[in-house]
Parts: structure tokens; C-alpha cells; sequence
């Protein structure tokens, strides 16, 4: 609670520091990014961390090797119509990360060691008055201070081998996508859910011991394989991220993913050059008449399927019995459609991802189908917003079914979610998110109303 109190201050602070400038309200439009902060506001204004530059020491200390990142996000949710009863929750994260660059530090070409902690607070929205499966507040979980990463990195034949160590999540690396990141619902955000609800496919902020590789075989197609400890005890609110044992009976998980990333339509766009041009004999080049530097820049996608197996003893539903060989797949696509400009970010990028899992006696949800659309710069001379829509299918296993069956209680089958967001990047370091869901069928029952969502999403890099 003392690390949620100071980020707390430092927003408030924030927050002081802009509106004592009172001719923000006057000179600024945050519908026009283009008409500038006033003059003495522009820098910090501009800056991608709401405390700046600390002076220089932030700089320096970057340059010397350590780079710190901190960030507060919350979602504000209340659902007036359907679920079990109405109601309003907030969720909250605090994270604090530092990242070592060992080649800077002490000359050891490739190596990096992440540590970082966070601080979660709030109440659940989808248990509290929902009774859904794909929760609709995806910062919720492990409430309380929470030790989470230590990594060390290495990067190895020019960066096309990356070898990983330490104490990190499974979905960190796979079945991720930034699109997924950009969702309020759970059932998208980070991972498909599927993935961690039915096996030992942890996630953040479930931190265990693992290592992983991936190899870019060329810069189209890539390849990454991973193993990670399983022991659902290190996850518990009551261990904070520390029980850092290895048990008799914590199993292990195997996983692969076989991705392909292609740029489709590829035209000559202008490139900066990092450094002056220069002629044959080595003088530079000050003409303005010489034709600039392009390279062939496309309509970005990204294409991946993933496999995993996992010999820990699971428990079987409506049985005392546990199975192991627990065993799955999963699959990802996402493609810009349409660009606005050649080689630039702004446009239509469509998506989709498929889970499998076919063992219905320890899976709850054997398939789910995600997919959705997201647009960058829709409205003009916002070109960093974000417009974004998604849906989210899930079956409930058989067996599940019939393990919760009850003369009173409907049988679930299937969940469905709809969710509409609009991100304004106010600045660099904040972006306010209104979010809209709508849940079909929550927790797969027909006996449960359907339930509107109203709520945001709202973050702060500091």
C-alpha cells in the first residue's frame, strides 16, 4: 500500500503541475496536437515520462546502462444492466521495472538482467456482480505487493539468437501480441484466456522459473522455444512473487511457436538517414537536389501457431482423479489492410486467435476464438488514437458442465463478449480509454441476464 501511496502522490503532482498552467486551457487543444503546449510546458509536455527527465539523471543514468520504467493503470468498471446484480469496481496496477544493459555497464556484449516489482489493488468486477468467465477488468489479479521478474537476456549471430533465463511468465512470450494490449477484457488482454485457465500456461503477474529461446531464421520467419516450472503456489497473493522453491510435485511445461511476419504490398518510402550522406570520396553530401534515402515498406502482418505440453498432475472435473499430459495448440493472425500513407502506422489492422485444447476432462474452456479490428488515426490530426473493436468466443468443456449441473443453475455452454474502445493518447506518458462491453451468456448460463459494461481504461508512464 506505501508503493500504491507514492504513485498516487506522483500522479496528483502531475496532475498540480498541469493545471497551474492555466494557459493550457487557453493555447492548447487536445483535439489538435499539432497547435504546441505553450513555451516552458513544451518539453515536459512532449516527453514520454510524466516526471521528465529528473533533471538529466534520468539520461545519464540510461546511458550508463540502467533504464527504469514506471507506470500506473486502472480500470474503472460498473455494469447498470444484467449479471447478478449491479454494480461498480476500479482495478489498479503499479509497476516498477529496471532494465541492466550489461554491455554499457561492464562491457559484456548482448547481456541484459530485467528485475521488477508491482503493487495491485481493487475488486473484481466480473465475480463481484458479473458471474463471467473473460473478466472484464484485465488488470485485476494477485492483489497485493508482488516481486515479479528477474531475467538475464542474451543476445547472440548479430541478435537472430536470444536466449532467456530466470524467473518470468510464459505468456511474455507467447501467444502475446501488442494488438491483445490494447483490450480491457481479459479474455483478450495478455493471453488468450484458455491458454492459462486450462493448463500450466502462466501469466502475468505469475512469475516462475523458465527458459526460453528464439531464433529469427530469417526477418520474416521466427522460432521460439520455451520450458517453464509449474507451481500454482507461486502465484498466491500470500508468497508477494518469493517462493522461489522447485517442489517434488511442481511439473513443467513445454511450448513452442512457429511465427511468420510479412510485409505485404512493399513501395519506396523515405528514410532517415542516421548520419550524413556522403559521396564516393567521402565528403558529405549538403545538396538538397540528391534523391533521399528510401527503403520498401509494406502492410505489416504478423501469422503464428504455437504448441504446448505439460506433465503436471491436473485435477479432473466431477472426479478426485487427476490427469497429466496435459497437451494444446493455438494460433494467431493479424494483417494491415489498409494504410494511409506508405510506411505509416495509421490504418486498418484486422486480427484473430484460436485456442485448442482437447481434453475436456481438465480443459473449461477446450476452444476459444478471439478476433477484432483496430485502427490508428481514424480521426484527423489524431494519429496516435487507437479505435478499436473485439470479440471473444469460449466454449465451456462438457465434463465442466457437468461437474457444476445443479436442478437450479443452467448448465453453461458458451460465453460470448463484445468490447469498443477509443485510446486518446493525451501525451506520450497518458492515454484515457472509454470502454464499452457487452457479455452474452455470462459464465456460459442462460439464467444469468446478458450484462452491459460501462467503464476506462486509463494509464500513466512515470
Amino acid at each position: 500500500m506505501k508503493l500504491r501511496s507514492l504513485f498516487l502522490g506522483a500522479v496528483s503532482a502531475a496532475l498540480m503541475l498541469s493545471s497551474s498552467q492555466a494557459e493550457f486551457t487557453r493555447f492548447w487543444d487536445p483535439f489538435n496536437p499539432e497547435k504546441e503546449p505553450p513555451l516552458g510546458s513544451k518539453d515536459w509536455w512532449n516527453d514520454s515520462y510524466a516526471t521528465g527527465r529528473w533533471y538529466g539523471l534520468r539520461d545519464s543514468l540510461y546511458n550508463t546502462g540502467v533504464d527504469f520504467t514506471m507506470n500506473y493503470t486502472t480500470n474503472l468498471a460498473g455494469n447498470p444492466v444484467g449479471g447478478l446484480d449491479q454494480g461498480f469496481t476500479y482495478t489498479d496496477n503499479i509497476y516498477v521495472g529496471a532494465n541492466f544493459d550489461l554491455e554499457k555497464l561492464i562491457g559484456w556484449k548482448g547481456g541484459n538482467i530485467d528485475i521488477s516489482f508491482l503493487d495491485r489493488n481493487g475488486t473484481n468486477l466480473s465475480a463481484q456482480y458479473i458471474g463471467n468467465q473473460f473478466t472484464v477488468q484485465q488488470i485485476y489479479g494477485t492483489e497485493t505487493i508482488v516481486f515479479y521478474a528477474l531475467v538475464f537476456r542474451q543476445s547472440l549471430l548479430d541478435d537472430k539468437l536470444k536466449l532467456k533465463i530466470g524467473r518470468f511468465s510464459t505468456g511474455d512470450d507467447f501467444a502475446s501480441s501488442p494488438l491483445y494490449w490494447m483490450y480491457m477484457n481479459n479474455g483478450i488482454d495478455g493471453n488468450p484466456q484458455a491458454l492459462p485457465v486450462n493448463t500450466g500456461f502462466s501469466s502475468y503477474p505469475m512469475a516462475e522459473w523458465a527458459a526460453m529461446f528464439s531464433y529469427d531464421w530469417t526477418k520474416e520467419f521466427n522460432t521460439k522455444f520455451g520450458i517453464y516450472e509449474v507451481n500454482p503456489s507461486a502465484g498466491l497473493p500470500v508468497n508477494h512473487g518469493l517462493n522461489f522453491n522447485m517442489d517434488a510435485n511442481d511439473g513443467f511445461l513445454v511450448i513452442t511457436q512457429w511465427g511468420y511476419a510479412p510485409e505485404l504490398f512493399k513501395k519506396p518510402v523515405e528514410k532517415a538517414a542516421e548520419e550524413p550522406r556522403k559521396t564516393a570520396d567521402g565528403k558529405a553530401v549538403v545538396s538538397k537536389n540528391l534523391a533521399p534515402l528510401t527503403e520498401m515498406k509494406g502492410l505489416p502482418g504478423h501469422y503464428w501457431m504455437g504448441a504446448y505440453y505439460s506433465s503436471y498432475q491436473y485435477s479432473t472435473f466431477g472426479s478426485t482423479s487427476t490427469e497429466s499430459n496435459s497437451y494444446g495448440f493455438y494460433w494467431h493472425a493479424d494483417q494491415m489492410v489498409f494504410q494511409e500513407t506508405p510506411g505509416s502506422a495509421q490504418g486498418l489492422t484486422l486480427w484473430s486467435a484460436v485456442v485448442l485444447s482437447p481434453q475436456q476432462n481438465i480443459a473449461k474452456v477446450p476452444f476459444q476464438v478471439n478476433g477484432g479490428l483496430v485502427y490508428q488515426g481514424l480521426l484527423p490530426r489524431r494519429n496516435d488514437d487507437l479505435t478499436l473493436f473485439g470479440v471473444v468466443y469460449g466454449e465451456f468443456s462438457d465434463d465442466y458442465a457437468s461437474s457444476v449441473a445443479s436442478p437450479t443453475v443452467s448448465s453453461p455452454n458458451y460465453e460470448m463478449v463484445f468490447e469498443w474502445g477509443y485510446r486518446a493518447q493525451i501525451t506520450k506518458f497518458l492515454y484515457v480509454q472509454p470502454n464499452i462491453q457487452y457479455i452474452i451468456q455470462p459464465g456460459g448460463r442462460t439464467d444469468i441476464p446478458n450484462a452491459l459494461v460501462l467503464g476506462a481504461q486509463i494509464s500513466v508512464t512515470f
